[in-house]
């Protein structure tokens, strides 16, 4: 109802001398997180065409379906690819009721498996870091970091606000702490 209530409410508390510092803290972040959540978009939209492809060249019915939801499961970390994976044997499975189950089901399960292996592996090695790192200006090496620090303090949660938070921190770090090196280095591609 009101966009900018909460960039007021911190103009209010932020002192006069450093409200254009806010201002610029304000715009880097949304601007980083904007690209952030587009980098996300595209990693479910590649994940989920991975998997479709790959299920598609197998001939698996409901191809797309499943790689939708595996894209869409994508985003939970660690267990979201456990899911969508079983998710997609389930369905694959169920679709293929009529098979021999020795010739013909568990083969088609264990395709279906090495599908979903193949695309996170992709996914971890290549997308994540790349793309990730790419929309928030951060070194792969940098996200990988931040991700495996956050998961080991706040779990899967820490995880998936890890990023988001780490964004802001290094906007708020530039304007009010870049005489340091270290924080220099960390921010000099935003």
């Amino acid at each position: 109802k009101d966009q900018s209530l909460f960039q007021r409410m911190l103009y209010t508390i932020t002192p006069d001398k450093h409200e254009d510092q806010m201002k610029h803290i304000i715009e880097s972040s949304g601007k980083l997180l904007t690209r952030y959540v587009l980098g996300v978009i595209a990693q479910v939209c590649i994940v989920a065409t991975l998997v479709s492809i790959g299920l598609l060249i197998m001939g698996v019915k409901n191809a797309i379906i499943i790689g939708f939801l595996a894209g869409i499961f994508n985003l939970i970390p660690y267990i979201g690819p456990i899911i969508g994976a079983l998710v997609g044997m389930l369905i694959a499975a169920s679709t293929n009721l009529a098979l021999d189950f020795a010739t013909g089901l568990m083969p088609l399960i264990g395709g279906v498996a090495l599908v979903f292996l193949i695309v996170q592996l992709v996914d971890n090695f290549i997308t994540q870091p790349i793309l990730l790192g790419n929309s928030v200006k951060a070194h792969p090496l940098e996200i990988f970091l931040v991700i495996s620090i956050a998961a080991s303090l706040a779990g899967i949660g820490g995880m998936i606000l890890a990023i988001p938070v780490y964004t802001i921190l290094r906007v708020v770090a530039k304007e009010f702490l870049s005489n340091f090196k270290v924080v220099e280095s960390l921010t000099r591609r935003i």
